[in-house]
């Protein structure tokens, strides 16, 4: 079973959190048989796998990027990202449990500090077309550049009293390590909807606050003109000279709007949600450790075990 990540051109925290996680909770669970993978954190459940491959889903959630998968006998759902990816692909409401990333730091056995930055975390694409480093000390804040490794990104949250962030998952575990945290709106409208099916297995409302794009190409690459495949392939072959199109004007906006959001009241769920979403995902990891094939949807055990066996011999 292999464990499966998304990686485009920039490596990004959310997807990255599969290497520091699962092995941890599932240890000698992973091999690098393709025939079967492990679908963890990310919205990577759509028709971007194998029909042959047999996915095993622990919390992966549905993000629009691609079309929907036909759940047929080859998925095996232990649980999704939250309900509202479970509505999406027809799942009981019960399986969205919630995104893996909370059990980062209970995991990894992260202490709880009390930072003294305040911390920023763009999401990857905005931190590749922006100024955002040269925004971020500007305002007096701490860059958290989510392309960074993850053991590197989360020593700096822990750094932080007070996160602000466009990235999900810089959201996710900050509220998991309690530090608070501000819900900036990602400036690619694909990116949004995801929050929200987060945000129902804690109990939250984010209240959103509005950053404009600090360089031209952000504002391209980021805006409606990403929505075209053709837009798209020009933006990438021009990457380099785009990058160095400044604006003087949009940076000075985007560092009075960073200043503002940081004044904004941070949120944080109850101690309560996180325990229970903690302790039900944890329950899922155990009986998946135990009975790794056993998940709704779930209708050929015995082809999926002899192939296993076959690997194994």
């Amino acid at each position: 079973m292999i464990l499966y990540q998304w990686r485009g051109r920039y490596s990004n925290f959310g997807d990255e959190l599969n290497t520091v996680l699962w092995p941890r909770l599932l240890p000698d669970f992973f091999d690098s048989d393709p025939t079967i993978q492990f679908l963890g954190i990310g919205s990577v459940l759509d028709r971007r796998h194998s029909a042959r491959a047999i996915k095993l889903v622990a919390g992966s959630g549905y993000g629009g990027y691609e079309r929907k998968p036909t759940l047929d006998d080859q998925w095996i759902i232990h649980w999704v990202r939250g309900p509202r990816t479970a509505a999406m692909l027809g799942l009981p409401p019960t399986l969205g449990l919630g995104d893996p990333a909370v059990l980062v730091p209970r995991t990894l056995g992260l202490p709880v500090t009390s930072g003294i930055d305040i911390g920023f975390m763009p999401h990857f694409e905005s931190a590749t077309w922006g100024a955002w480093q040269l925004v971020a000390d500007a305002a007096g804040m701490r860059l958290i550049d989510p392309r960074a490794p993850p053991e590197t990104i989360l020593r700096a949250i822990g750094g932080c009293r007070l996160l602000l962030s466009e990235a999900l998952h810089g959201v996710i575990v900050a509220d998991a390590m309690r530090v608070p945290w501000v819900a900036v709106q990602p400036l690619a409208r694909v990116h949004r909807a995801k929050w929200w099916d987060w945000a129902d297995t804690m109990q939250l409302y984010p209240r959103f606050h509005l950053l404009p794009a600090s360089t031209p190409a952000e504002w391209a690459a980021t805006g409606v003109l990403q929505s075209f495949h053709a837009t798209r392939a020009w933006l990438d072959r021009q990457e380099q000279r785009l990058q160095k199109i400044t604006s003087g004007r949009l940076i000075d906006r985007a560092i009075r709007a960073l200043r503002q959001a940081a004044n904004a009241a941070s949120q944080l769920s109850a101690d309560s949600a996180l325990d229970r979403c903690q302790s039900r995902m944890l329950d899922a990891v155990h009986a998946m450790r135990v009975h790794p094939l056993r998940g709704a949807r779930m209708q050929r055990i015995d082809r999926v075990a002899s192939i296993m066996l076959a690997n194994e011999q």
